[in-house]
C-alpha cells in the first residue's frame, strides 16, 4: 500500500474502534500474526500519522490514546495505534461515511443508528443506577407505606423498597436507585425536573404559531410516577367528555369522545415505558378531531411499530424496576399486552385504530375520533338501529349493503375469526330476526362447489334483508 491508502485504512479502523468499544490497529504486522513490516522509513511514518487524521471529520475529539512506531529490529518496524471507545461523539470519515467494528470486520452503518443504539444502552440503565446522595427523607413515606401494605402488611419502608429492588444495603447506609425516586420522590423536581405530563388543547386541527396562535390550554402535571398516574389521568379526562346525558338509571352520564380505558392504558403506557434519560416531558395533545400522545424515547430494538400494529404482543421494559414495581401492584401491564387492549377497546367501540409513529428521540400514538364505519356505511346500519347488532353482527349486515350474495367465508373474513361457535352465534341471531336470509340450501351449495370446483364455504348462501318499517 502508498501512503494514502494507508493512512485510509487507519482512518477507517480507528472510527470504526470509536464508534464501537475500542481497539488497537497494527500496521505491519498479517491477520496470521506474521510480522512483515514497515520500511525503516520515519517521513512515511510521519505522513501517515498525518493524513490520517485529515481523513477524519473532527480528528481532534478522536480518543487517541497512542500513537506511535514502534522499532522491532533495526530495519523492521510497525506502527501501533489505540483509541478508546467515543462516549460523547459518533465519528465519521471526511467522505461522509459512518462505519463500526464488528467482530473482526469494518463494516458501514448509519449515524442514526450508532445514535439510537448508544440512547438505547442509556436508556436500558437509567433508572437501575444507584443515586449518591439520595437518602430515605427524600421520598414519600406515607405512599411508601401504603403501598407497603398493599405489597405485604407489616412491612417497614426500608424493607419494602429491598424486597422489591428499589434499594439496597451497602455497608452502613441504604442506597437508593434512581427507580426509587421517579417512584416516590417527594420533591421530583430535584432529581427529574421533567417528569411530568404537559397537556395542551388546541382550538383546530392544526398547532398554529405567532398571531395564529390557537392553544386554548396549556398546562403541566409534575410529580413522581404515581402522583401522574393519578393526578394526570385526573386532569386529561375531563378533555375526553363531550357531551351529559340521561342513564339508564335516569341519571345524568357524561359521554366520550375517546373510549376512556384506550386513552388511559395508553397514559400509563407513556408514564412506565418513556425514556427518563431524555430531558423532556410527556405531551398530550387534544385536537378538535384527535388526541396525540408524544412519549419521550423511541421504541425499544426489540419492539418494532409493525409487531404492535399486528398486537403479536411482543413486550420488554425500558425501565425495568420501575415496570416490576408498578406490575406488583397491578398497576401497568407490558408495552405489548397494554397496546392490544388499546387496539381491543377501540374495536369494541366501533372506532378507528390508532396511528403509531416514531420520530428520532420520541414515540406517539394518535387516537382519531373518527368511526371505523363510512358514513355510507354508518347510514346503512341505522336501518337496523332496532335490533341493536353485537359488532360482528353489524360486520355480517355490511356485507349486504350492495345485495350481494354472501358466503360463510365473508362472514369468518369479516369478523377476523376462524372459530366456529362465533360464526353460529351471530349468524344464528341475524337469521332469528330475518335479517340474514338463505338464498341457497346446504346441498345446492355441495351441489355449486362440486361442479365449481371450488370450496363449499365460498358458495354464496345468504343475502341481508332490510327491516320493513
Amino acid at each position: 500500500m502508498n501512503v494514502y491508502e494507508l493512512s485510509r485504512y487507519v482512518a477507517e479502523a480507528l472510527v470504526a474502534f470509536a464508534n464501537a468499544d475500542g481497539g488497537a490497529i497494527l500496521i505491519g504486522v498479517e491477520d496470521d500474526g506474521t510480522i512483515s513490516g514497515l520500511p525503516n522509513n520515519p517521513e512515511k511514518y510521519e505522513a501517515i500519522a498525518e493524513q490520517y487524521r485529515d481523513l477524519i471529520i473532527d480528528h481532534e475529539y478522536l480518543p487517541i490514546e497512542l500513537s506511535t512506531r514502534l522499532i522491532l529490529e533495526e530495519d523492521v518496524s510497525i506502527l501501533y495505534f489505540q483509541v478508546s471507545k467515543a462516549t460523547n461523539k459518533i465519528f465519521q470519515l471526511s467522505d461522509g461515511r459512518c462505519v463500526i467494528r464488528k467482530d473482526k470486520q469494518t463494516v458501514p452503518v448509519s449515524f442514526d443508528q450508532i445514535s439510537f443504539e448508544r440512547q438505547e444502552i442509556i436508556s436500558r440503565e437509567y433508572d437501575r443506577v444507584f443515586v449518591d446522595g439520595a437518602t430515605v427523607d427524600d421520598l414519600d413515606l406515607s405512599l411508601i407505606k401504603s403501598m407497603s401494605n398493599e405489597y405485604l402488611p407489616g412491612l417497614s419502608a426500608e424493607y419494602y423498597l429491598q424486597q422489591i429492588g428499589l434499594a439496597e444495603f451497602e455497608a452502613v447506609e441504604l442506597r437508593f436507585k434512581r427507580a426509587a425516586l421517579l417512584l416516590f420522590a417527594k420533591n421530583i423536581n430535584k432529581w427529574h425536573p421533567r417528569c411530568q405530563i404537559r397537556i395542551i388543547e388546541v382550538n383546530g386541527i392544526v398547532l398554529k404559531s405567532g398571531r395564529e396562535y390557537n392553544v386554548k390550554n396549556d398546562e403541566t402535571i409534575s410529580g413522581n410516577i404515581f402522583e401522574l398516574l393519578s393526578a394526570g389521568w385526573n386532569r386529561i379526562k375531563p378533555y375526553l367528555a363531550y357531551k351529559t346525558e340521561f342513564g339508564e338509571n335516569a341519571v345524568f352520564e357524561q359521554k366520550f369522545s375517546y373510549p376512556e380505558e384506550a386513552i388511559r392504558e395508553a397514559i400509563v403506557n407513556a408514564i412506565t415505558h418513556r425514556d427518563y434519560s431524555l430531558n423532556n416531558g410527556i405531551e398530550f395533545y387534544i385536537y378538535s378531531n384527535r388526541i396525540e400522545l408524544v412519549s419521550p424515547g423511541r421504541l425499544l430494538s426489540t419492539i418494532s411499530i409493525e409487531s404492535l400494529r399486528n398486537q403479536e404482543g411482543n413486550h420488554e421494559s425500558r425501565n425495568s424496576n420501575i415496570a416490576n414495581t408498578l406490575r406488583e401492584h397491578k398497576i401497568v401491564r407490558e408495552l405489548g399486552e397494554g397496546m392490544r387492549r388499546i387496539y381491543e377497546v377501540l374495536m369494541q367501540n366501533e372506532m378507528d385504530l390508532p396511528i403509531l409513529e416514531e420520530t428520532r428521540n420520541s414515540f406517539k400514538i394518535t387516537f382519531n375520533n373518527s368511526s371505523i364505519y363510512t358514513d355510507k356505511e354508518l347510514t346503512y346500519l341505522k336501518l337496523f338501529d332496532s335490533f341493536d347488532l353485537s359488532n360482528n353482527q353489524k360486520k355480517i349486515v355490511l356485507l349486504g349493503m350492495k345485495n350481494k350474495e354472501i358466503s360463510p367465508n365473508d362472514i369468518y373474513s369479516a369478523m377476523n375469526t376462524n372459530d366456529r361457535n362465533t360464526y353460529d352465534r351471530e349468524v344464528t341471531v341475524l337469521r332469528n330476526n330475518k335479517i340474514l336470509k338463505s338464498v341457497r340450501t346446504n346441498q345446492e351449495a355441495t351441489n355449486l362447489a362440486r361442479k365449481n370446483r371450488i370450496a363449499k364455504n365460498k358458495i354464496g348462501r345468504f343475502k341481508i334483508a332490510i327491516p320493513k318499517n
